[in-house]
């Protein structure tokens, strides 16, 4: 049971570095001059790793998960 938690919460922690560009883009499309497109683009180039983080945290989870299951 604590090793489906652990990968649940794993999982949802992974998906948020791929979550928060989104909504920072809306945000800041609200408050400035900035399209989607190019709050993304800037986003990615700068905080590119935060997107290796949120990949090895669903690995993680997906594996405890799958694990779990044998």
């Amino acid at each position: 049971m604590k090793k489906r938690i652990a990968g649940i919460i794993l999982l949802i922690l992974g998906a948020v570095p791929f979550l928060l560009p989104l909504v920072l883009g809306l945000y800041r499309m609200q408050i400035e001059r900035w399209t989607m497109w190019d709050w993304l683009v800037l986003y990615s180039f700068i905080y590119w790793p935060s997107y290796l983080l949120g990949l090895l945290l669903l690995a993680a989870g997906i594996f405890l998960l799958c694990r779990r299951k044998k």
